[in-house]
């Protein structure tokens, strides 16, 4: 089975009408053969948009979000992302979080950012 995270860009593009491709994960899901992953690094990015004041907006962006599993990020979590800054690996710190949690819980990443990730070889970005 696939377990793969979710990076807030494709959340926002499938929101939007974009990225159908991202249906069949959803579809695969179900059926059992992928498991979709979100953490609260990509919750706080997703739910930042102004546009979910509108009461509407805000129940479909949380119904979008119930169809996911939480990877809980934690003190491991913190470390691998300390690292991966430390180390030049990756430039922004809810990006290290990111890709922490990918490593921590042998997640694939689908990203449409997959630059911000190129330079950490034990991190494994899903293509679809």
């Amino acid at each position: 089975m696939k377990k793969i995270l979710i990076d807030t860009n494709i959340l926002i593009s499938y929101s939007k009408g974009f990225k159908r491709e991202f249906k069949q994960l959803l579809i695969d899901q179900e059926n059992n053969k992928s498991e979709l992953y979100i953490n609260p690094i990509i919750i706080s990015e997703f739910l930042n948009d102004k546009k979910l004041k509108n009461k509407t907006n805000l129940i479909k962006a949380n119904e979008l979000l119930s169809l996911f599993s939480l990877a809980n990020i934690n003190k491991e979590t913190g470390i691998l992302a300390g690292l991966l800054l430390r180390e030049d690996k990756i430039v922004f710190i809810a990006d290290a979080f990111i890709a922490a949690t990918c490593i921590q819980f042998n997640l694939a990443l689908y990203t449409d950012n997959k630059k911000h990730f190129r330079n950490i070889k034990n991190l494994n970005l899903f293509t679809s």
